[in-house]
């Protein structure tokens, strides 16, 4: 396994030059995202740059050891869906289709805490995992920074929290490195977006990391919710929300929590900025817990998703959610 440094470096070089390679191809051949009324930007914008860190993932899987036959078959058909519908709009059933085979390729070989939950249950929540984070992960990709630079954050996160597990540091310094790569392109000024193949990735890698960290994680595995809470409470809780007062949940929309503080005034940079401090205190929270008796670590989990929830709920008083957009099915709102 080569050493740690030489990964993070080509890493992030290899996904800012095939970012620069794709913007360039994507410009050429009109892959962009035009402006509309549900999306947060206001010039046309090539999609689809998160291809970059789909093939460092790809070539890092080498070295994770056993299962890594099915990340690769996951990742390749969770992303490859992405990117078909980047490039060509994608039948939404054939979508969640590719996304749903994904997801079971990588339950198959990481299965969620099979010494606990038994190996067909593992097997099953490890599904449900991967689509509700590649899912959520797509849901939130609609501001400059905030997919891949909380992609990032709870990579290094997890990592931090089972460091004794050599395959989780090593996929979570390659995503970790690779979204770095890409947020110059992104962030603070979106030159080109993640577009889905992005989002699909790093909610897959993500969930990868989960699955691969909790066995190691022991009883303290309820901790690793922390590092992603921030997208998944903003994602959950809305999805609950329009799903409490009988919206299409998959239509497009702009209630996330991060599309109403633009609505009112607040930049993409202070919006990444706020969701960094929310996933760096929630990182900062599971550390500590880390350091205490395993028992704390699930009241500690909730009561964390507990402030998170309260915050959610203060914030979104504050962001009033706007007047129901229209019928076109879900197309991510972009920054």
């Amino acid at each position: 396994m080569p050493p740690t440094w030489l990964l993070a470096s080509l890493s992030l070089a290899v996904a800012f030059a095939l970012a620069l390679v794709w913007r360039a191809w994507a410009i050429r051949r009109g892959v962009l995202d035009a402006p509309d009324d549900r999306r947060l930007h206001d010039t046309p914008t090539p999609r689809g740059g998160g291809i970059g860190i789909a093939l460092v993932l790809l070539v890092a899987a080498a070295w994770l050891g056993d299962g890594r036959g099915w990340f690769v078959a996951g990742l390749v058909l969770c992303g490859g869906a992405g990117l078909i519908d980047d490039i060509r709009p994608l039948p939404p059933l054939a979508k969640g289709l590719l996304q749903a085979l994904g997801a079971a390729c990588l339950a198959a070989g990481f299965p969620l805490l099979p010494e606990l939950w038994g190996v067909a249950l593992g097997h099953l929540l490890a599904w449900v995992l991967v689509l509700v984070l590649v899912n959520f992960w797509n849901f939130m990709d609609g501001s400059n920074g905030l997919a891949t630079s909380q992609a990032m954050l709870a990579a290094l996160g997890l990592a931090a929290l089972v460091p004794a597990a050599a395959s989780v540091t090593w996929l979570a310094v390659a995503l970790a490195a690779a979204c770095l790569g890409f947020l110059p392109l992104n962030f603070p000024r979106a030159r080109l977006f993640l577009g889905d193949v992005g989002s699909h990735v790093l909610g897959y890698a993500l969930a990868a990391l989960l699955l691969m960290a909790a066995t190691p994680a022991g009883p303290r595995a309820w901790l690793l919710v922390l590092p992603v809470s921030a997208m998944v409470l903003d994602a959950g809780l809305t999805l609950l929300s329009r799903t409490r007062r009988r919206q299409v949940v998959w239509r497009a929309h702009r209630e996330h929590l991060y599309q109403r503080a633009v609505a009112h005034g607040w930049s993409h940079a202070g919006i990444c900025a706020l969701y960094a401090g929310w996933s760096l205190a929630a990182i900062a929270l599971a550390l500590w817990l880390a350091r205490q008796d395993p028992a704390w670590s699930l009241p500690g989990s909730v009561a964390g998703l507990v402030f998170g929830i309260i915050a959610y709920s203060l914030l979104g008083r504050a962001w009033p959610r706007p007047p129901a957009t229209g019928s076109a099915p879900h197309g991510i709102p972009k920054a």
